[in-house]
Parts: structure tokens; sequence; C-alpha cells
């Protein structure tokens, strides 16, 4: 299984941060690819992505836990696909006055069975990660 990850360094506070990243109604605004997400119950969630000219539905497994500002999901397969996001304080805020603020730094993993998809995931990564960065920003 291959392992890809990005961390990133935003302008709010980790509570914060973890807060709008872990709402399922924001989960389109940052994943790339990610068109609809929503709670199917039960630590289920329907989601709905465009990938490559194809779309996507299916039901995945997604868990948060505020006490560690951490999520996770995988697919319906469990060898085959599964995440994290994690939120930390620390990182200076650039968007605070004078770039002296504290921020958080928040960091997507991803595991992948097939090495054939590395481009497409170190992509759409870079692009989730800069679609935080971007939305954070205070």
């Amino acid at each position: 299984m291959a392992a890809y990850e990005r961390t990133v360094t935003v302008g709010v506070d980790a509570d914060s941060a973890f807060r709008f990243l872990s709402d399922p109604a924001n989960l389109p605004r940052y994943v790339a690819t990610m068109v609809q997400a929503e709670p199917a119950g039960s630590g289920r969630m329907h989601v709905a992505a465009d990938v490559e000219g194809r779309h996507e539905e299916s039901d995945a497994r997604f868990h948060t836990d505020a006490a560690s500002r951490r999520m996770e999901w995988s697919g319906r397969e469990e060898r085959g696909y599964r995440g994290w996001l994690e939120v930390h304080d620390g990182g200076r805020g650039e968007g605070s006055e004078g770039g002296r603020g504290a921020g958080a730094t928040v960091t997507v993993h991803i595991d992948a069975q097939h090495d054939d998809e590395a481009a497409e995931i170190d992509r759409a990564l870079d692009e989730t990660a800069a679609n935080v960065k971007q939305l954070l920003q205070a």
C-alpha cells in the first residue's frame, strides 16, 4: 500500500480549523474532486466525486474525533483506500497581523492500494492542501 501526505499551515486556531474541516457540508469545498458529502448514519457518509472524467458515488466510513482533532475515512473495501486528516496547534498564521499570530497545521494522509493512481492522488492532495490554506486563511 502506498502512502501520500500533505501538510499545510493555516492562519486560524486549531479548534476553528477542525470545526470547519470536519463539517460534512464543507468537504466538497476543499476536497479535490468531491462534489457531494452527506452523512448516511452510523459512521457512514455518502460521497460523490468527479475523478478523471468519471462521476463516482459510494458510501464510505467516516469518523471524527474532536478531542484529537482527527477525521478518518475509508472506502467500502477496507484495504483499497483510507485516509485521515489531523489538525494541530502550531505554525505561524500568515493571515494574522504581521504574520505573528498562532495558527494551525493541517495534515492530510491517504493510503491507496494501487501505485498506478499515484499521479492523480498527488494532484488531488496538492489541490486539497491549497484549498484548505485558501479557505482557512484569516
